[in-house]
């Protein structure tokens, strides 16, 4: 009797979460040294990065986005303030209140982009013929994933 060699779903399963391991890995070491960089904590960075989709915020707002008491909050604005990344403003709505904006320096912090070196450096020991396989291969599988879960979604 012949046994089974083929590729396995634990087979894929097992590559596939050691890429993402990888890849994952690569991308936090790169977020870390942005933030050390910037000499900013991640609730700093959680605290522009909101700002910057909001536009504008309130003490209390980043007290309830990021489920901190107040004056930890104000710690933190005070210090993203000394590093001029962000300023209060009047709160046009309430005079009693400030918004928190964010700087040209802000916005440059907080609009970092993923550096696509590491995951580059992957693939540059691939022959040509690998590349195209595993091009076509990622496709295949984002657009069956993508499709299964959009229809888990519509259910």
């Amino acid at each position: 009797m012949e046994e089974n060699t083929g590729i396995t779903i634990d087979m894929l399963v097992s590559v596939y979460n050691d890429l993402a391991k990888k890849m994952a890995n690569d991308r936090f070491k790169a977020f870390a040294s942005h933030l050390r960089k910037h000499e900013l904590t991640l609730n700093q960075y959680s605290i522009l990065s909101y700002i910057e989709r909001n536009n504008a915020c309130t003490s209390i707002q980043l007290a309830q986005h990021l489920n901190l008491k107040a004056a930890s909050i104000t710690y933190l604005v005070d210090s993203l303030e000394k590093k001029e990344l962000i300023k209060r403003v009047e709160n046009p709505e309430d005079r009693r209140s400030q918004l928190i904006q964010l700087t040209e320096d802000g916005y440059s912090v907080v609009s970092y982009s993923v550096d696509n070196s590491h995951a580059s450096r992957l693939f540059e020991e691939m022959d040509q013929d690998d590349r195209e396989m595993l091009y076509m291969m990622a496709r295949i599988m984002n657009k069956k994933i993508f499709r299964k879960v959009e229809n888990q979604h519509d259910d």
